[in-house]
């Protein structure tokens, strides 16, 4: 249990640099890893929405989602399972991405932005926490999706592949998938593919080993050290450049003007 925690931390750190190392290599300023922006810019080069600031295939999600399911299938724990409540997951999951783009990120991303010296994240916290005391109390009440049935394998492979056909779209860039002009948005703002390829499936065995999740994070000891973890230590990547330019003091108020007004000065900068 002790080498599980301390694991759960380690990861914590991790995609905490990880996150600023792709920021370093293009994608958006005060963004880093955002899972619910990847899907909105992904949804937008397939042509479900219009926004033509953010349209871009993301590796990220497709690396995210290859890693978890390649060391699933490695340690044999790849076991679908479905079929509880569908029709109130997917509406419950349709109002988490509202609430997350309202924010401008998913809770992921408000760790990173409190990171990034962004006060405004600390608002996103706040209503963070008040959802998952709501929800425990739901759920100390009674309430259920009830159970979730074991599902064929091939049920599960349906995405991974779905994943790797998205990757296949990146690389060729067929005229039907959109892609933000340059200098038109944060969706042309964005790491080599395979550099983001690859932070995707570090994040996800990561994330698939240790079961890291930030709702959970609240309740568990562990777990909520790996996510204050993380954001110091991307802190602390964004400050390294900084400290061998110039003073600390000085680095740390650039942090601070990049965490409130992002890279290029807008204050809401996705």
């Amino acid at each position: 249990m002790k080498n599980e925690k301390g694991t759960i931390v380690l990861a914590g750190g991790v995609i905490g640099l990880i996150a600023a190392i792709l920021v370093f290599f293009g994608n958006p300023a005060n963004m880093g890893f955002c899972i619910a922006c990847f899907l909105r810019d992904t949804t937008g080069a397939l042509g479900l929405h219009s926004a033509a600031a953010v349209q871009y295939i993301r590796p990220e999600i497709i690396g995210l989602v290859l890693g978890a399911c390649i060391i699933s299938l490695v340690k044999k724990e790849f076991r679908p399972r479905g079929g509880s409540a569908p029709v109130t997951r997917f509406t419950l999951g349709a109002f988490v991405m509202i609430g997350c783009l309202m924010f401008l990120g998913c809770p992921f991303r408000m760790i990173l932005r409190l990171a990034g010296g962004d006060g405004n994240a600390l608002f996103g916290l706040v209503g963070f926490v008040a959802g998952i005391l709501t929800g425990t109390v739901f759920l100390k009440k009674g309430y259920t999706l009830k159970r979730s049935y074991k599902m064929p394998k091939l049920e599960g492979s349906i995405y991974p592949a779905f994943q790797i056909v998205m990757l296949l779209l990146l690389a060729a860039a067929p005229a039907f998938i959109h892609f933000t002009e340059p200098e038109g948005g944060p969706g042309a703002k964005h790491a080599a593919i395979i550099i983001a390829l690859s932070a995707g499936i570090i994040v996800g065995i990561l994330a698939q080993r240790t079961r890291l999740c930030m709702v959970g994070g609240i309740r568990d000891l562990a777990a909520l050290v790996a996510i204050l973890r993380l954001p110091i230590l991307c802190c602390v990547a964004q400050l390294l450049p900084e400290l061998l330019k110039g003073s600390i003091c000085a680095a740390a108020e650039r942090c601070l003007r990049r965490g409130f007004e992002g890279f290029d000065g807008s204050r809401f900068q996705r």
